[in-house]
């Protein structure tokens, strides 16, 4: 079968791979209709994650239709369209029971390499799915692969990034990072009645599409973000910032923005990149520092009512449809932002 494959800095290859089969009881296979490739997924592009081996699948946003499942699964059966979260959790140890899936000894991540629980990805013809009936989540009907794919990272991190940083109607917010979570963010932010949002970027393009969902930009080549919040909001700055880049520019910036008492939530995979402020710096303004990692298991279910509704339209967000077999270029591109968010078309 075809699968991206990392090997090595900037070296993501589509490549014939064997086809995975059942492994546990409580396995399903997915044969992939749709995958996307996630900012996430460019730490692995860049060299930043530890522990994934030459040839690893990679990928983690996926939907499909199950070919097969284990004896133990009962939630799905085959010819059933899904959507997959982005990590694997039981879902019945006492972490998961009180919503903590990520101290799970089950936890695994799609297409992180060893470090992350040693689970293939899916920007393939075919995955395995572990804990399938945890995991895997059937698409209501109705709804497409591109209006639900990210309800399992992007979109339930963007919106678990809210909940975490305890967003209330009322509240000024800032977006660092205009990309597609960054966005996403955005769309979010009016179902928690914030007053103002605003989004920061060096891309004039993803900017507007920032502004169309309602935010104030702000393109930090040329103008002062801190200066702009304070004079827009009386001098209070923002009650929470979404750092959702993940790098040293990014998060000096967000730093710069939130009032005393405040929440910086780091959605943005800062992987590598030092605090730009002291441990005192933090204290004494009680800066909230918030590490977000996206919790499907929690939203998904809200998220796919959400969209249903009309509420949520993250479909929106898409650049660009590409075959499965353009993923390097894909990579390559938007590496250098000349994409956005990409979809693989995989099969029908």
């Amino acid at each position: 079968m075809l699968a991206v494959t990392s090997h090595g800095l900037k070296d993501m290859r589509v490549e014939d791979v064997p086809r995975p089969g059942l492994e546990q009881s409580t396995d399903a296979i997915v044969r992939v209709t749709t995958a996307a490739l996630c900012g996430s997924d460019m730490h692995i592009y860049h060299g930043k994650v530890p522990a994934v081996p030459d040839g690893w699948v990679v990928g983690h946003e996926f939907c499909g239709v199950v070919e097969d499942v284990g004896d133990a699964v009962t939630g799905i059966k085959p010819g059933d369209r899904v959507v997959a979260a982005m990590y694997t959790a039981c879902g019945h140890c006492a972490a998961c029971v009180a919503g903590d899936h990520r101290r799970c000894k089950s936890f695994a991540m799609f297409g992180f390499g060893e470090a992350w629980g040693g689970l293939q990805g899916g920007q393939a013809e075919y995955v395995r799915v572990p804990l399938a009936d945890m995991t895997l989540r059937a698409i209501p009907e109705g709804l497409s692969d591109e209006s639900t794919i990210f309800t399992g990272d992007i979109l339930a991190t963007a919106f678990t990034a809210l909940r975490q940083a305890a967003v209330r109607e009322g509240d000024f917010i800032a977006i660092v990072g205009a990309g597609p979570v960054g966005q996403l963010i955005a769309m979010c932010a009016p179902l928690f009645g914030v007053a103002r949002a605003f989004i920061i970027d060096i891309v004039p393009e993803r900017l507007a599409e920032g502004a169309a969902l309602g935010a104030v930009p702000i393109d930090s080549r040329t103008e002062s973000p801190r200066k702009i919040i304070k004079e827009q909001t009386g001098g209070e700055m923002c009650d929470a910032v979404f750092e959702a880049v993940g790098n040293a520019p990014a998060l000096q910036t967000a730093f710069s923005l939130p009032r005393p008492n405040g929440v910086v939530a780091l959605v943005g995979m800062p992987l590598g990149e030092d605090f730009p402020l002291s441990a005192g710096d933090a204290w004494l303004r009680n800066t909230k520092i918030v590490p977000v990692l996206g919790a499907p298991f929690a939203h998904r279910d809200e998220l796919l009512r959400l969209i249903a509704a009309g509420k949520i339209d993250a479909a929106g967000i898409i650049t660009d449809r590409i075959p499965l077999a353009g993923a390097t270029e894909a990579y390559r591109a938007f590496d250098d932002k000349e994409v956005q968010k990409v979809v693989f078309e995989v099969s029908k």
